[in-house]
Formats: C-alpha cells, sequence, structure tokens
C-alpha cells in the first residue's frame, strides 16, 4: 500500500501520544505483524502497533485510530472483532476524501469489507 507522507503520519502520531496513546515499533511487532498479514493493529483504546521503520498508509493509520475509539466507547470487547473491522472499513470508505486516503487503498478497503461481510453471513 502507499504509505502517507512523513509529516502527517508524525502529525498524527504526535497528537495521539499527545492525548495518552502509544504508537510502538520493534522487530517483535515487526515478527507478530508478519504473522497475522498486517502492517499496524490495535491492541487497546491507548495502544497501537506498526511495524518498524514504516509509514503506513493512511487506511491502515486511521483504521486503527477507529479501533482505539471502539474500545474507548466501550463497543469493542475482542469478541466482536468482525463486527468492529466493518464498521471501521465502512467508515474509512465512507469519508476516504476526508481522511486523505488513495484511490488504490480504497479499493483494497472495499475488498477487506466485502470478505469481511460475506464470511460473518456464512458464521450465521
Amino acid at each position: 500500500m502507499p504509505e502517507m507522507s512523513e509529516a502527517l503520519f508524525r502529525k498524527i502520531k504526535d497528537s495521539f501520544e499527545k492525548n495518552g496513546g502509544v504508537i510502538r515499533s520493534s522487530g517483535e511487532i515487526d515478527r507478530h505483524l508478519d504473522s497475522v498479514g498486517a502492517e499496524a493493529a490495535t491492541y487497546n483504546e491507548n495502544t497501537i502497533i506498526i511495524k518498524s521503520g514504516l509509514v503506513p498508509g493512511a487506511s491502515a493509520l486511521f483504521e486503527e485510530l477507529i479501533h482505539t475509539a471502539q474500545y474507548k466507547s466501550g463497543r469493542a470487547t475482542g469478541d466482536n472483532w468482525i463486527d468492529m473491522e466493518i464498521e471501521a472499513k465502512e467508515k474509512l470508505v465512507k469519508h476516504q476524501k476526508s481522511y486523505g486516503i488513495p484511490d488504490v487503498e480504497n479499493e483494497e478497503t472495499k475488498r477487506q469489507l466485502r470478505e469481511l461481510i460475506e464470511g460473518k453471513r456464512g458464521r450465521v
């Protein structure tokens, strides 16, 4: 995925951390993210992990920020991860332009959203 500008990433990261959040990277985090096929992940309302040396794509970073808000509101429980993924991806698609998400990332988000919805239907 295309990366966002380093300046924008730094601005968002600084703001998140100023408000009590942390964005962590390390070799161990890299191995974990590689094992789950992700460039970033959210652990709770204050903790996002990203691959070392990576400026994430806009979709990846904003999705993780959406997940922190889901945790803060009490809606994310860990057991409802599919619903939270669907909700986050729907928000990314809806707000593509305001988040500055490139079309190529938006198309990938739409593809992932379709797969999640289809997978959820198969579980019901």
